[in-house]
């Protein structure tokens, strides 16, 4: 079940604008922002989202110009070669990203959880739960996800208010960390990390108007920013630099600190429900979102027959690396690398198109889709 045209409200862009950044915070990215940037890993967190509110500006100016999806913008102004490269990159970033995000999870599941079972039962279990999502449709993926917001946060923000007696404040010194500059360009560096916040871009045809469009990836980015860096704060704030650039397990470790009584510990567990959750979603609306490219690449009339093949893709390329040691390094490297370039070319590339073209007045104004 898809939306229709001009039907997706602020609050379902919202939750998919969060869902897509909010997975890590359960994996290993806090930790390694606190090994890339020392103490002003939380306020790197923030540089790292400020091209991305950037972008947002200069996609409401592109789909102003030229309505459509992803494929349709690119095809109007890049043409068709220019199409299928930019539709086959959004695609290599949503696989990408559903594999790395499915082998952590799949690797976390089975280190907190379920030791005994084997590795590849847990992988296919995870893509095969995502692929039932994503069969569902983008608006049940919107809607589950709206409904799962309120909890997940509330629940992550009274994990970090509970660890209030362990807080140190001289943890965070010095506030600069290695520098105001290397930690400017480490921000920059990792904002690739936020290319989610764009989702919306590649449906933006079923949002109501450009308004609902922009203010919904402004609000799920401040959103996910805003969480991810008081996470990061909490986290040096409790266990010091040291320690917190070596956890695998960030919030997991700060869960298992929390102590509320002696007849009610342990509250980690409840928690392993709840980022599980999440991950089956985040990997769920990239697998949506892979396919749904691929779909219109290729001009097929439907997607969910290609779901189950794309699942299947998704967790071959989960299990290609040898370790969970290398999947963290290499997502820190894609992350850091790949999608930051992608994020950077791609928007510029089809902005300086858009502007170009309406110069020359070979793009026609559309009332219905202004803001």
């Amino acid at each position: 079940m898809s939306y229709q045209t001009g039907r997706m409200g602020i609050a379902e862009g919202i939750a998919l604008v969060f869902i897509m950044l909010f997975p890590r915070i359960f994996l290993t990215a806090p930790a390694n922002a606190v090994a890339a940037s020392t103490t002003a890993a939380w306020w790197v967190v923030i540089v790292s989202g400020l091209p991305i509110f950037l972008a947002i500006f200069a996609w409401a100016y592109i789909l102003r110009q030229t309505p459509g999806d992803l494929f349709s913008v690119s095809e109007k102004l890049l043409g068709r070669a220019g199409a299928w490269l930019v539709t086959i990159t959004g695609i290599s970033v949503a696989f990408i990203d559903a594999a790395l995000i499915l082998r952590q999870f799949a690797e976390n599941t089975l280190l907190t959880a379920l030791p005994q079972l084997e590795f590849s039962f847990v992988v296919g279990w995870y893509a095969f739960i995502a692929a039932l999502g994503a069969i569902l449709g983008l608006e049940a993926l919107a809607r589950g996800t709206y409904l799962l917001l309120p909890m997940s946060i509330m629940g992550l923000i009274l994990v970090l208010l509970l660890l209030a007696p362990y807080y140190d404040i001289y943890n965070l010194t010095p506030w600069r960390g290695y520098g105001y500059v290397p930690s400017l360009q480490s921000g920059i560096h990792r904002s690739g990390i936020n290319i989610g916040g764009l989702i919306l871009v590649i449906f933006s045809p079923a949002m109501q108007n450009i308004k609902t469009f922009k203010w919904a990836s402004i609000f799920g980015v401040m959103l996910g920013t805003f969480i991810k860096a008081v996470s990061i704060l909490v986290f040096i704030m409790v266990f010091g630099v040291a320690t917190a650039s070596e956890k695998t397990l960030p919030f997991f470790e700060m869960a298992r600190l929390v102590y509320i009584n002696r007849y009610f510990q342990r509250i980690e567990a409840l928690f392993i429900i709840l980022w599980v959750i999440v991950g089956v979603l985040g990997i769920a609306l990239s697998l949506y979102v892979g396919t749904y490219l691929l779909t219109r690449l290729l001009k097929l009339p439907a997607l969910q027959p290609l779901i189950p093949l794309s699942a299947y893709i998704v967790a071959q390329l989960a299990m290609l690396p040898p370790d969970i040691a290398t999947v963290i390094r290499l997502d820190n490297f894609i992350v850091s690398n790949f999608f930051t370039l992608v994020l950077f070319i791609i928007t510029l590339l089809l902005l300086a198109a858009a502007i170009v073209k309406a110069k020359k007045g070979r793009l026609p104004h559309v009332p219905s889709f202004d803001d």
